[in-house]
Formats: structure tokens, sequence, C-alpha cells
């Protein structure tokens, strides 16, 4: 990363935007906890129940952008996005519903960059994914910010990134 992040900002920053994504699209409240509490505890490799996804930012910074919470909130999430569709027709739609967390993790990418570096800034995303295992690499945490939304633990995590060419 080129630039030097600062982590106080940073932290408003994601949690501004986890609290109004979250709000608009899956119509959950979202509120700021200490991140001990929303921590590594709760997203330890132990936690059977735990999905976590990324996103790589390539402008105006080199960072990652990561959000951490149980199956059971991605499911709430799933479920308040596709639930009429559902309902009209069983079944379908399936890989929509698997992508609702990585879309609701693009759109936080795109609020947390405005709300640091402000409207106007020359955005450059990859595709999010989810992370399935941890292969030791994942850059240093710059900042995060961890949130309860309605009972389940959400935490979100800007990293330093490396791209190797």
């Amino acid at each position: 990363m080129s630039e030097a992040i600062d982590p106080a900002k940073a932290a408003a920053a994601l949690m501004q935007a986890l609290s109004s994504t979250f709000a608009e699209m899956a119509f959950i409240d979202v509120e700021p906890v200490a991140p001990g509490r929303a921590g590594p505890d709760r997203f330890s490799a132990k936690a059977t129940s735990f999905v976590r996804a990324a996103i790589d930012v390539l402008r105006p910074v080199s960072c990652r952008i990561e959000i951490e919470c149980q199956a059971s909130l991605k499911e709430r999430i799933e479920a308040t996005l596709f639930q009429e569709r559902r309902d009209e027709a069983p079944g379908e739609d399936e890989k929509n519903r698997e992508d609702s967390l990585l879309e609701i993790l693009n759109v936080i990418s795109g609020v947390f960059l405005t709300a640091y570096f402000g409207p106007g800034p020359d955005i450059k995303l990859e595709l999010p994914q989810y992370l399935y295992f941890s292969d030791g690499s994942e850059g240093a945490i710059l900042a995060e910010a961890a949130a309860d939304a309605e009972g389940d633990p959400i935490r979100a995590v800007l990293r330093s990134i490396r791209y190797r060419y």
C-alpha cells in the first residue's frame, strides 16, 4: 500500500459503511461493539458457522476489505433479499442467494472508500470472493470495525496487501 491509512478514520468509515449498507440493503440494524467482543474468539478456526469474504481494492489505494460473520447472518441476508422470489419460484436463483453477502461486501467497499476519500475518487475493485481457508499471507490489519447485527456478530477488516506480478 503506497498511501498511509489513518486507522481511526478507517475504522469509523468501516463502521459507517457496515451500518448504512446493512440498514439499506438487508434491513438489519448494526451497532458498534468493542473489537474484542465480535473479534477473534467469535471468528476463530474452531467456529463451525463462520463465513468470511473479501474484496481487493486496487484504486485509490491497494488494500483488502473483509467481512466476517456467522452463517446465520448470511442466511438472514439471503432470506431478506430473496424472500419474495423464493415464494414465487422455489429453487430458482440459488446462485444469486449465495452471492448476497458478496454483493453487500461490494457495496460496503464503495461506501467505505467514499467515506474515507470523499466523493469522486477513481475506484477500482476486484470481484468479491469467499475465503474458505487461511494461507497465512492475509496482510497486516490496518483497521477494523466490530458490530452486533441484531444479535449476530460481524466484523469488517481493512488489510494491507501486496500484489505479486
